[in-house]
Parts: C-alpha cells; sequence; structure tokens
C-alpha cells in the first residue's frame, strides 16, 4: 500500500485480501470492551468538559453498552453483564447546572441525550417526560440548526430512540416529533450549518431526510423530491461533495461524515420508504461503493465518523469489507503504525477525546465489531434504531 500524499492508502494489486481471520471480531470486541471500563471507567461524577452527548463522554459510552447488552446479552464484561455497565456510566452526576443547548440540541448536546439514554434504560415514565418536558423548550430557539450533531435533526433520532425502547411512551414521544419535524421542514430544504449548504450524514441534508423519514414514514412523498435532487448532485467518481459549494471541486471527502460513505448508509436506510427510487438509489449506492473501495482506506486512526471503520460498513459482506476491516483490526494498526516512516498512518483523529464514541478508536471499534456481520450494518447515533 501507498499514498504518502493522499488521505487514503492505496489499493494495489498485491494489497492482502485476508486480514480478518474469520471469527476473530468477538475476540476484538471483548478485548475492546475490557480496554474501555478498564481505562475508562464509570465515575460517580463527571466534570463538565467531558460531557458531549452521544459523540463523547459518559452518556454515549452508556448507550454504547446499552446497545451491547441488548444486542449479546449474554457478554460479560471484566465479570458483570453489559448492562451493568451501561447503567454505571448514566449513574454519575453530571452537576447541578446541566443546561439545554451547550452542545446545540443535537445528539451532542449532553442534556437530551443523557435524558433520551436514561429513559431507554430505565423505561420509566418520568424520565420519559422530563425528557420530552426538555424538547419542548428547543422550539422557542431558532438559532439551532436543523443537522445531526448539533441540531434537530438529531433530537428527532433521540425522539425516536426513546419511542423504540420505552414501550409505551409513543403517544407522549409523537407530540414533540411532529412539532420538531415541521419546523424542519419549514426550515427546508436549504438547510445550512455554518453558512454553508452541507450534504452528507451529519451535518447536511442526507442525514436530514434520513432522521425525518425514518421517524416519521409519512413524510417520505413531501421529501422526495429533494432525495432525488441529492442522487442528482452524485459526482462522476462516485462521491458527494461535503458541500454544494465544492460541487466541481475535484476529489472531496471520502467518510461518513462528509461523501459518499454517510450518503449511502442515509440512501440504505430510506430505501424501503421510495419504491419508486429503487433502482436510482441502486446505482448510486454500487456507484458510491466503487468510490469508497478506491478512496476510502483512510489514514485516520480508524473510526465511525472519519475512518476505516465507518467506510467498512458501507462496503458489501465479503471481500471488500474484510480487507477494510482486516486493515483496522488492532495488530494491523499497530505495525502500519510502527512501520510507517512518515508518522501519518493512523494519526489519532479524535479531536482529543480519548474514548470518543463516534470518533476514536476502541469504542468504533466495539460497535463495529458488533454489527459488521449484517447486511446492512447500522451506525450507532444516526441509523442503529
Amino acid at each position: 500500500m501507498s499514498g504518502s500524499e493522499t488521505r487514503y492508502l492505496e489499493i494495489t494489486p498485491s494489497s492482502p485480501s485476508d486480514l480478518l481471520p474469520s471469527g476473530d471480531t468477538d475476540a476484538y470486541m471483548s478485548a475492546a470492551l475490557e480496554d474501555i471500563v478498564a481505562n475508562y471507567p464509570p465515575r460517580s461524577r463527571y466534570p463538565h468538559e467531558i460531557l458531549q452527548g452521544l459523540w463523547s463522554g459518559p452518556t454515549g459510552m452508556g448507550y454504547l453498552l446499552f446497545q451491547v447488552a441488548c444486542t449479546r446479552p449474554e457478554l460479560t464484561i471484566s465479570g458483570q453483564p453489559a448492562m451493568h455497565w451501561a447503567r454505571a456510566y448514566m449513574a454519575g452526576s453530571r452537576g447541578h447546572n446541566l443546561r439545554l443547548g451547550s452542545h446545540g440540541c443535537g445528539i451532542s448536546d449532553e442534556k437530551l441525550a443523557f435524558e433520551a439514554v436514561r429513559a431507554a434504560v430505565t423505561k420509566e415514565e418520568g424520565h420519559v417526560r422530563e425528557f420530552v418536558n426538555s424538547v419542548s423548550q428547543i422550539l422557542a430557539v431558532e438559532e439551532y440548526p436543523d443537522e445531526s450533531l448539533y441540531g434537530r435533526a438529531g433530537t428527532l433520532y433521540l425522539l425516536r430512540m426513546v419511542r423504540h425502547w420505552v414501550p409505551g411512551s409513543k403517544t407522549r414521544v409523537d407530540v414533540a416529533i411532529a412539532e420538531i419535524s415541521n419546523t424542519i421542514l419549514n426550515n427546508g430544504p436549504g438547510w445550512r450549518w455554518h453558512g454553508k449548504r452541507y450534504l452528507g450524514a451529519v451535518h447536511g441534508d442526507a442525514g436530514i431526510f434520513m432522521q425525518l423519514v425514518l421517524t416519521s414514514p409519512e413524510l417520505a412523498e413531501r421529501v422526495e423530491p429533494w432525495v432525488r435532487r441529492l442522487l442528482d448532485m452524485q459526482m462522476a467518481d462516485g462521491n458527494w461533495p461535503s458541500s454544494e459549494g465544492q460541487m466541481h471541486g475535484g476529489k472531496g471527502l471520502v467518510q461518513f461524515c462528509h461523501g459518499a460513505p454517510g450518503v449511502m448508509v442515509a440512501l440504505l436506510a430510506l430505501r424501503e420508504h421510495f419504491p419508486g427510487l429503487h433502482e436510482r438509489i441502486d446505482r448510486a449506492v454500487a456507484k458510491g461503493r466503487e468510490c469508497v473501495w478506491t478512496q476510502g482506506l483512510l489514514k485516520k486512526e480508524p473510526n465511525l465518523c472519519h475512518g476505516i471503520f465507518g467506510n467498512a460498513l458501507t462496503l458489501p459482506p465479503g471481500p471488500l469489507r474484510e480487507h477494510f476491516l482486516g486493515t483496522a483490526a488492532p495488530e494491523n494498526v499497530s505495525n502500519m503504525k510502527t512501520s510507517d516512516p512518515t508518522g501519518k498512518v493512523f494519526e489519532r483523529a479524535d479531536y482529543g477525546r480519548s474514548y470518543s464514541t463516534l470518533t476514536s478508536y476502541t469504542p468504533c471499534a466495539v460497535w463495529t465489531w458488533l454489527v459488521c456481520r449484517e447486511e446492512k450494518p447500522r451506525i450507532l447515533g444516526f441509523n442503529d434504531i
């Protein structure tokens, strides 16, 4: 492999295709889980600066462990079931002045994410009520964006999460869903984040469309013209530009946050709701996967948002996905970092947030090994429910 002047490692005819031994993924997942509870253990109290909702911090870790517990209830971590650890991460104090909007109103907002995950874990009506009351405050703030990480589309995800995991919450939650969805729709389709018309899964149209329709399938007819326009914007190499302003800027980013990987995840999740677009979506995904295969073996440390893990989960089951997963296996990551004379291969890419649920190696590895055998693997905090 080469590619010292690019963002990605090049696939060559001699690239190994059997890096991931069959059956090792459970061992990798268990090792990553043990690493988390040993080196990022639950606390009785968490400092404000590490509280980043589902993106990073104890709430994101609690939700990851909750999903592990629900998917693989037989697993134990340091002698305890995964649900024990999920509850432990949620139990620590976040302080007495946790405020709505410290990180917008999306999945990175600690107050909303904490209240949503707590409701999912406890199933208590009082916790659902407290969460929905917090959501109602969002409607009074016009400045919030509509994307997923910091905005209203992320709020829709959290509402859908609670509705999914808490039996009996539907009536209360659906009122809030309707209000937030209407606000997003009224602001569209020219949604902006930091002044730009982003198109991808995290900050742009693809993520907004998907959260609207997965949460309220009856909105598909209204959203369809916008999905068609997004399909029209796919570039010749199979990628999508990160924003409208980069439509003719050459090769763009190929990662879940921006570009083909995230757009493909959104399109595949939306496909069943748009029967008239099946052929177009299938063609777009096939072309996008070609782009991911050639440009998506990223040099950044493997993670879900902008690394090999997120890209691997967009490839079809079989050798292509296995090659990406194998490259990101811990022993290969270690070997490639050690042997790289530039020091650029697999540099940390977690924004300085160790054990970030979405942008650092170990928690992202847990999720990836959990879902990597699925036909259409889901992305935590995006379309996992």
